[in-house]
């Protein structure tokens, strides 16, 4: 693997969080790793979802390579843009993403919530995944609703001709319910999709990298 996109089934699903856990294992393992938040919205002074992962990935890059378009607004990409009277230039984000493809041995990108959020116009990010080619790692929820919310994403990536080289179940609240112990296999068994890993609520990234069936991210 040399590029992964890490892609959610909704916003606030612990995206973030995984993405950096898994470069933290990704370096543990002796891989130089890049990372890309091609679009950050609700950014207050600095993005710090682009920051939480440069950091995690050791990525020695500028800010401004690692995250090119941030907006204040949080809220979808295209409509936080339009907000700020810009536009989010998809054939410029889309060379981007390439270039940082030959940074390091892998390269994480992150999108902004799931594959159908609109970048600019009715682009969606299921459109940039596919341009640039890369497998998506998908990131939901271990909550009741997961299965849909992961089968739906599926099948968006397959009707969008995209690769999805497995899924990962977060747990961003405390709190839990009775479909945390089943939905991964649920979600396995429904789409056909390897489970990366099942991660708990936990304080930090670091703590998360166990969790992960990394040799899947060496393959």
């Amino acid at each position: 693997m040399t590029a992964l996109f890490v892609t959610g089934t909704d916003t606030g699903v612990g995206k973030t969080f995984v993405a950096c856990a898994l470069a933290l294992a990704l370096r543990r393992h002796g891989r130089r790793v890049a990372v890309m938040k091609p679009v950050e919205t609700g950014v207050d002074g600095e993005p710090e979802d682009a920051l939480r992962l440069r950091a995690a990935a050791g990525d020695p890059a500028s800010l401004a390579d690692v995250c090119p378009y941030r907006l204040r607004a949080p809220l979808a990409p295209a409509i936080a843009a339009r907000l700020e009277h810009t536009m989010i230039d998809v054939d410029r984000l889309v060379a981007l993403i390439r270039r940082r493809a030959d940074a390091a041995d892998v390269l994480l990108v992150e999108g902004a919530g799931g594959l159908l959020v609109p970048v600019h116009g009715r682009t969606t990010w299921a459109e940039v995944a596919e341009r640039v080619g890369f497998p998506l790692l998908l990131v939901g929820a271990n909550r009741l609703g997961t299965i849909n919310h992961c089968a739906l994403t599926a099948r968006v990536a397959a009707t969008a001709g995209l690769s999805v080289a497995g899924f990962v179940l977060s747990q961003p609240a405390p709190q839990t319910d009775e479909s945390s112990s089943s939905n991964a296999a649920a979600v396995a068994e429904f789409t056909g999709l390897p489970c990366w890993g099942i991660v708990p609520h936990l304080p930090s990234p670091e703590d998360a990298v166990s969790f992960l069936d990394v040799d899947r991210a060496l393959l």
